[in-house]
């Protein structure tokens, strides 16, 4: 009988059979292999560094604004044996909260109830040790959006809460929050730019072209953590002609007059940081 020739690489024959000779370079091929398809978000990242010369920046904004628009969440609940007694009761609290928030000066269209929920309530009887049923639950929600805080204090004043009746939470809006959003990028970007032109210059040393941008903060090899270069770039908000434009300045919030009211409206902070690859000129 003729011997078995293998036409395969990193084979060699023994007198037991076949025996696998390590190649050097099969062995890095694999691992590289291995590790692209372990984590190829990792290895994305890391491709995404140019192999030349280059700088990571990140540019930040960040802008408080006071807001001008407040959203309103009430919740209705009643629990009677009755299932019809418990639902009369919250349709009758749900009227005149309605009527007391179009009183308010609230658009029909900023207005939103939900559908009505009904369900059995319990209550576990410690001496019996199981559960006892107690009635027939009936629950709605409404939500409101008031386009002034007087408004809404107006209406608070005249709102009186209960067991069946309370306020879930009133949270803060702006009405032009898109447009602050993309002034923020832009200035975002413009700070991007100026850290890199800065620190290129430090080093006696030209900055070239954009390699990649990305709004996602990136995790390389060589150990760049978001957050872990301190912040400082604060806008403040103005408004130009019908734009709003941003102001490098630094504001720390406002002061409350002696005698304010303390249903006062506070600032909220808007951020947004742009990550950016630039290279150096030779």
């Amino acid at each position: 009988m003729g011997t078995l020739e293998t036409p395969l690489r990193g084979l060699a024959r023994s007198q037991e059979g076949f025996t696998y000779r390590r190649n050097p370079m099969n062995v890095r091929y694999l691992l590289f292999v291995v590790a692209m398809l372990v984590s190829p978000h990792l290895a994305a990242q890391v491709n995404a560094l140019p192999p030349t010369r280059h700088i990571l920046v990140y540019g930040d904004a960040e802008a408080r604004a006071i807001p001008d628009r407040f959203k309103i969440s009430l919740n209705f609940e009643a629990v009677d044996p009755s299932a019809d007694v418990a639902r009369r009761r919250v349709e009758d609290n749900l009227k005149d909260v309605l009527a007391k928030l179009k009183a308010a000066g609230v658009a029909e269209n900023e207005i939103v109830a939900t559908s009505m929920e009904v369900g059995t309530r319990e209550r576990y009887d410690e001496r019996k040790r199981e559960q006892v049923f107690i009635g027939t639950g009936v629950k709605r929600t409404v939500t409101a959006r008031f386009d002034s805080q007087s408004a809404l204090g107006t209406f608070l004043a005249s709102l009186q809460t209960s067991k069946e009746l309370n306020v879930s939470s009133v949270d803060t809006e702006l009405a032009d929050e898109t447009e602050l959003r993309k002034a923020l990028r832009e200035k975002a970007i413009e700070s991007s730019r100026e850290k890199a032109e800065t620190i290129a210059r430090a080093y006696g040393a030209r900055l070239g072209g954009l390699y990649s941008v990305s709004d996602v903060a990136p995790q390389f090899q060589y150990g760049v953590r978001e957050g872990s270069w301190p912040s400082t770039y604060q806008w403040n908000r103005t408004r130009s002609g019908d734009a709003y434009t941003l102001d490098r300045i630094q504001v720390t919030g406002s002061r409350l007059a002696r005698n304010a009211e303390s249903f006062q409206t506070g600032y909220v902070t808007f951020t947004d940081k742009i990550y950016a690859v630039f290279l150096l000129a030779d």
